[in-house]
C-alpha cells in the first residue's frame, strides 16, 4: 500500500508538471516591440523643414509637420525621442521644436535671444526636464525644467565658436565639443561638472585640438570626442585621462571625417563617415571594420540603433542637387540597404523602442 502511495504522488507530479508546461507552450507569445525612428533634414521645395517618421523600423516613412509654421523656413538638424510621443529637435535660426503626441503637431519652444540667430546644432537630453543645446556662435542653452531654455556660460569661453557638439552624462556633467578660428577648423574641448556654473577645457597631448571636433558621446566611464579626418580621443576613467588616436579610414585630405558616432557599450561604437563609410568596433577602438554601403558619394552624418543587429545612417550627396539617403541594416552592418532617398540633404536620426 505504501508504495502504491508513493506511485500515486508521483505520477501525480507529472501530471502536474505537464500541465504546467502545456500552459505555457500554449500561451501566446508577447507582442513585439513596436520599432519607431525619426529622421531630421534640411528645408526643401516647399519651405518647410524636414522630419521623417518610421512605425516600422524604417521600412516605410511619412513625412511629419509640412505646412506647419513651426517648420516654416528653417533647416532641422539634430533630433532626439525620448518615447513614441515626445520628441525633440533643433534647427537653424535659433529654434527649438518639440512635439508631445508622436509628432502629428509640432511647435516651437522660446529659445533665449540671441543676436547671432545660431544654428542649434545639437540636443542631448538627460531626462524629461534637463535638456542641453549647442550651436553656432559659442551658444549652449540648457533646460532645467523641460519648457524654457536659458544661455549657459560666457560664449567667450566657447571662443564663439561652432559648437558642434554636445552630451550630457548628468545634469551636472556636461561636454561641448566644435571648431573655432577663422574657418572653425581647430578643435575646442569645454566641460562642466557643476550644471554650466563654471566651465573648463581640455588641452590634449601633441597639440592634438589641432583637429576640428565635431561631437562628443559617452557610454559609462568611456568619453570619445571625434571629428575631421578620423581623428578621435578617448578617456576610460571619466575624463581624467585622454589618449589620442585615429580610424585607419579612406578619403581626401588624410581621412573621412567621423560625423557621429554612437556606443552600444564601452567596447562597441558605430560611427558615419564621409565617402558613404561605416566603421564598427567591438574593442573600444583598438580594431574598426569597414562595413561598406555602396554609397561613395554620400556624407553619411546620422546613425542610430535598436540594437547590435539593426541600426539606421543618414545623409546626403555631396554636391547639387541635394538628395538625402536612409540606410538601413538587418545584420549588424554586414550589408546597407537603401530605404528611402528626398530631394533635400538629412542631418541626423532616432530611434527607440516601445
Amino acid at each position: 500500500m505504501k508504495k502504491l502511495t508513493i506511485l500515486f504522488s508521483i505520477i501525480m507530479v507529472v501530471i502536474i508538471i505537464m500541465i504546467s508546461c502545456k500552459k505555457k507552450d500554449d500561451e501566446p507569445d508577447p507582442e513585439p516591440k513596436k520599432k519607431y525612428a525619426w529622421v531630421s533634414g534640411d528645408a526643401d521645395s516647399t519651405g518647410y523643414g524636414m522630419i521623417l517618421f518610421s512605425a516600422d523600423g524604417g521600412e516605410t516613412w511619412q513625412r511629419q509637420g509640412q505646412g506647419s509654421t513651426a517648420l516654416q523656413g528653417i533647416n532641422v538638424i539634430d533630433i532626439w525621442a525620448l518615447d513614441e510621443n515626445n520628441i525633440w529637435a533643433t534647427g537653424s535660426k535659433n529654434v527649438i521644436l518639440r512635439t508631445n503626441d508622436g509628432g502629428q503637431t509640432w511647435t516651437q519652444v522660446p529659445a533665449p535671444a540671441n543676436k547671432s540667430n545660431p544654428e542649434l546644432l545639437s540636443i542631448s537630453i538627460v531626462n524629461n526636464t534637463n535638456i542641453w543645446i549647442s550651436g553656432s556662435g559659442g551658444t549652449v542653452y540648457r533646460s532645467t525644467d523641460g519648457n524654457s531654455f536659458t544661455q549657459v556660460g560666457d560664449t567667450t569661453f566657447f571662443h564663439n565658436g561652432l559648437m558642434q557638439g554636445i552630451w550630457a552624462i548628468s545634469p551636472e556633467k556636461v561636454y561641448v565639443v566644435g571648431g573655432i578660428g577663422a574657418k572653425g577648423e581647430r578643435g575646442f574641448i569645454g566641460f562642466t561638472l557643476d550644471g554650466g556654473a563654471t566651465w573648463d577645457s581640455i588641452h590634449l597631448e601633441n597639440d592634438y585640438n589641432r583637429n576640428e571636433w565635431i561631437s562628443v558621446v559617452s557610454s559609462g566611464n568611456t568619453i570619445v570626442v571625434y571629428g575631421g579626418k578620423s581623428h578621435y580621443v578617448v578617456s576610460t576613467d571619466g575624463g581624467t585621462i585622454w589618449m589620442n588616436d585615429s580610424v585607419p579610414a579612406p578619403g581626401g585630405g588624410g581621412g573621412a571625417d567621423i560625423n557621429h558616432l554612437i556606443m552600444l557599450n564601452s567596447q562597441t561604437w558605430w560611427g558615419a563617415f564621409d565617402m558613404g563609410h561605416i566603421f564598427l568596433t567591438t574593442d573600444g577602438g583598438t580594431t574598426w571594420t569597414d562595413q561598406p554601403t555602396g554609397q561613395g558619394g554620400e556624407f553619411l552624418v546620422g546613425i542610430d540603433t535598436w540594437d547590435s543587429q539593426l541600426a539606421l545612417t543618414v545623409g546626403a550627396l555631396a554636391g547639387w542637387p541635394p538628395e538625402g539617403v536612409i540606410l538601413k541594416t538587418t545584420n549588424g552592418g554586414t550589408l546597407w540597404e537603401t530605404k528611402h532617398t528626398y530631394n533635400t540633404y538629412l542631418n541626423k536620426v532616432s530611434c527607440i523602442e516601445q
